[in-house]
C-alpha cells in the first residue's frame, strides 16, 4: 500500500515536470529548475506547441488513478454459507378411531300403568263432550338396553 501511494506522488511530481504553467515556463538552470522572468508587457499568446506534455499529464493521471483506485479498492467480501441442518424426526403414525359396534337395542313388552285423563269427543254435529278416563296398565314394547 506504501509504495502505491509513493509511485503515485513520483508519477505526479513527474508529470508537473513537463506542463507549462504560465508565461515563461520553468528551464533548467545551474541551481536546478527554477522560473524564466517575463519581460514587461509580454503577453503570452497561446501556441500549442507542447502537446507531447498534454499527452503525458494524460497517460501519468490515467496510471495515477489506476493505482490510486486500486489501492483504495474495497476489500471483497467472502460470504460463507452454513451447511443445512438435516433434522430426521420420527415417522407420524396415525391409527384409525377403533370401530365400536352398538350392540343390538334389546325390547321387551311390559306392562305400563298410564295415569288418568280427560279425552275430548268430537260428535257428528260439531259438538264436543269432555269425559274422564282414569289410569289403566297398559302392554307397550319398551327397550331395556
Amino acid at each position: 500500500m506504501k509504495k502505491t501511494i509513493a509511485l503515485a506522488v513520483a508519477l505526479a511530481a513527474a508529470s508537473t515536470l513537463f506542463a507549462r504553467p504560465g508565461p515563461g515556463g520553468f528551464r533548467p538552470g545551474h541551481g536546478g529548475f527554477r522560473p524564466v522572468p517575463v519581460p514587461v508587457g509580454y503577453h503570452h499568446h497561446h501556441h500549442h506547441h507542447n502537446g507531447g506534455a498534454i499527452a503525458a499529464g494524460v497517460v501519468g493521471g490515467a496510471i495515477l488513478g489506476g493505482l490510486v483506485a486500486s489501492a483504495v479498492a474495497t476489500p471483497t467480501t467472502t460470504v460463507v454459507t452454513p451447511a443445512p441442518v438435516v433434522v430426521q424426526s420420527a415417522p407420524v403414525v396415525v391409527q384409525p378411531a377403533p370401530v365400536v359396534v352398538a350392540p343390538q337395542p334389546v325390547y321387551q313388552t311390559q306392562n305400563v300403568w298410564v295415569e288418568g285423563r280427560y279425552v275430548d269427543t268430537v260428535q257428528p254435529n260439531g259438538a264436543v263432550i269432555r269425559t274422564w278416563q282414569p289410569g289403566h296398565y297398559e302392554q307397550r314394547t319398551v327397550q331395556i338396553q
